[in-house]
This record gives structure tokens, C-alpha cells and sequence, in this order.
């Protein structure tokens, strides 16, 4: 059985998602009707990266391996990107049932796949947990007041 714990280490995901997820869906939706709608796209290809890489490196750097699972910070980002991958594959298909009926739009019918950005979250989620690995490997950690540190001179 999986402790406590060690699911509240995950929570920082939805906390992410849940912000950052309809701040993009936001600017999507104005650029799209501001312009033309393929412009609902730019925030995410832009935005997914810019935000989910840093947050993903933050939060995994220092984490260390988990010898219960076997999972180094890559795989960890991995896990993570693909849990956003599936949040946002979940909440496009409820808003956009719901929001294609008042735009008589939908990014289905865009000349941009969808399949795309759900990929920029999890290769975001990947890169993220990558850098945090190469940090692990070259001994560095993020202590918990946010500074640097280097662990051979700690």
C-alpha cells in the first residue's frame, strides 16, 4: 500500500495544472476570437514549455532516487508529464464539449493537431526531470530555502 506521503510528493502536479492549464485555455480562447482560431494554439506551444519545464525541474531536482519504485528524477518526469498529458487530454474533452456548442468551434476542426500540445506536456514534463537528473548526477540539490547548493561542499 502506498503511504501518505509519498502521494502528497505528487500533489504538486495538480496544484501546477490547475493554474496554469486554464490560464492558457484563457488566452487560447481570446486569441482565438480575437483573431483567427488557430491562434487558440500559440499560448500552449509557447506556454506549456515555458512553464512546465522549470516547475518540473524545481520540483524533482534534490528529490534523489525512490528506492521503493525505482524512480530517478527522469522517470519521475516522465510520470509527471504524462499525468499532465492525461489532465489536459480530460479537461479538453469536457470544456470543449461543452464550450464548441457557444463558439461553434472546436480546435478539432483547426489545421493544428491537437496531439501536439498534449505531447508538449509530457516531452515538457520529460525535460524537466531530465535536467533535474543531470543535477542529481553532477551531485547538486536545491535546498529547502530555494538557494543552491552543492552537496560535495555541504
Amino acid at each position: 500500500m502506498i503511504e501518505r506521503s509519498e502521494l502528497e510528493t505528487w500533489t504538486w502536479i495538480m496544484k501546477y495544472w490547475v493554474i496554469i492549464f486554464p490560464i492558457l485555455l484563457l488566452a487560447g480562447l481570446l486569441l482565438s476570437q480575437l483573431g483567427d482560431p488557430s491562434y487558440y494554439w500559440i499560448p500552449f506551444a509557447v506556454g506549456v514549455p515555458l512553464t512546465i519545464i522549470p516547475v518540473t525541474y524545481l520540483n524533482l531536482v534534490g528529490g534523489g532516487c525512490s528506492l521503493r519504485f525505482q524512480m530517478c528524477a527522469l522517470v519521475k518526469g516522465m510520470t509527471a508529464g504524462v499525468v499532465f498529458l492525461l489532465l489536459s487530454m480530460a479537461a479538453d474533452y469536457y470544456i470543449w464539449n461543452v464550450l464548441s456548442a457557444y463558439l461553434e468551434w472546436t480546435p478539432l476542426s483547426s489545421t493544428f493537431s491537437m496531439s501536439i500540445i498534449y505531447q508538449l506536456w509530457f516531452f515538457s514534463g520529460v525535460i524537466g526531470g531530465f535536467g533535474a537528473r543531470i543535477m542529481e548526477v553532477r551531485g547538486q540539490s536545491r535546498g529547502i530555502s530555494g538557494t543552491p547548493t552543492v552537496s560535495v561542499f555541504e
